[in-house]
């Protein structure tokens, strides 16, 4: 398989488990009194956007891939948009008030590692877009 079509594959894998990572919370905790809006919502931004824009991604990535728009154009928007996936995780995972975070009920402690995974699975989003972009540009 050549980095043409590996890299978008990468792109496609994270910006997926992003997506999934971004969705986990509010499908799996139950109740919480708003806490779950409030987690969605720490920091300047909110991380809300960024499962939005991983799903775009997806299909930039794909678009690109099977040749469906120019692959430079492709390439340059999967890089600008998995950096600034990479940049609001990581500016939203710093910017959570530990009160918040630590104030959900026992069995959600693997919250704590949460934002963790989101930074993760963006910085595989960003590898796959800059991966794509050097191949193509």
């Amino acid at each position: 398989m050549d980095a043409e079509r590996l890299a978008p594959t990468v792109g496609i894998v994270g910006a997926l488990l992003l997506a999934i990572a971004v969705a986990i919370p509010a499908v799996a905790i139950e109740g919480g009194d708003g806490q779950v809006a409030a987690y969605y919502a720490a920091g300047p931004v909110g991380i809300s956007f960024v499962g939005m824009l991983a799903l775009l991604e997806t299909v930039v990535f794909l678009s690109g891939r099977q040749e469906r728009t120019d692959p430079a154009t492709a390439a340059g928007l999967a890089f600008v948009l998995s950096l600034s996936m990479l940049g609001i995780a990581a500016l939203w995972s710093f910017s959570i008030d530990p009160t918040l975070l630590f104030s959900f009920d026992q069995q959600y402690s693997w919250l704590t590692y949460h934002r963790w995974s989101v930074v993760a699975a963006a910085f595989v989003t960003f590898v796959g877009g800059a991966w794509y972009a050097r191949g193509v540009l």
